[in-house]
């Protein structure tokens, strides 16, 4: 009996031990993004820039929720797929806008915290050809995505706090496939992962960071429609993240 009352102590104290929380902010990043075709041909790379925007709010108890914006878009110098022969050609660039909704339990431990997301994930990439040989193409993805980022403080002195965190989010998406100028509707299901690892220091409520972040979507091919598929693909961003906000 006393084993029994000693662990679900152990299990609650997550839930009693802290306080709310509200954590929001901006983060830049200057990255590069890698586009894998299936098809023979299309696989090259350029830079990028990502912007992202996020709040979350979490209860006495450690539940709550938030929300989640990441944009990204390749160079238009730099763009994919250029034609080293053609100094005309202004190749295709990427562009990227994704919603993460979420529910969050925060699980906290003394230096220790976790928050746990399980929600919805909205993604679309545009690849949009410069010149006038390919059409446009719009890949949107909805589906679930859980999502844990660990942090652990290694330092605290009054109102500087100094931490370490990591960020690992997996998620499925039903895709819809949408070609300029063809009037077949094509459908297939893409696999997302997001990464980050990085420090963060606070300065009472104000909190800057910098990591390393990822972010990568695979593609399976389309279905058929009408004799014609779109080729699947695996792509990428990946760069450094600059971020300020607020805690509190």
């Amino acid at each position: 009996m006393r084993w029994l009352v000693l662990s679900l102590l152990l299990l609650t104290a997550p839930l009693t031990a802290q306080r709310p929380l509200f954590r929001g902010g901006i983060g830049l990043s200057g990255g590069a993004y890698n586009f894998d075709s299936d098809l023979g041909g299309f696989d090259d790379d350029a830079t990028a820039g990502l912007f992202q925007a996020e709040f979350e709010v979490t209860s006495r108890r450690g539940y709550g929720g938030g929300l989640r914006y990441e944009a990204f878009a390749t160079d238009d110098d730099k763009s994919l797929f250029r034609s080293p022969s053609d100094p005309n050609d202004r190749g295709t660039q990427a562009r990227s806008a994704s919603f993460f909704g979420h529910f969050t339990y925060r699980i906290q431990q003394h230096r220790f915290a976790m928050p746990v997301r399980v929600g919805l994930l909205f993604h679309g990439l545009v690849l949009d050809d410069q010149g006038t040989s390919n059409p446009e193409t719009t890949y949107a993805s909805l589906g679930p995505m859980f999502e844990i980022e660990p942090e652990l403080t290694l330092v605290r002195a009054g109102p500087v706090r100094w931490s370490i965190y990591g960020q690992f989010g997996v998620g499925v998406a039903g895709t819809a496939i949408d070609v300029d100028g063809d009037f077949r509707d094509y459908e297939s299901d893409s696999a997302f992962l997001n990464l980050e690892a990085g420090t963060r220091v606070a300065f009472g409520p104000a909190e800057f960071g910098l990591a390393f972040i990822g972010r990568y979507q695979s593609m399976d091919r389309s279905d058929i429609e009408a004799s014609q598929f779109v080729y699947g693909f695996d792509a990428g961003y990946q760069g450094l993240l600059l971020t300020a906000g607020f805690r509190f």
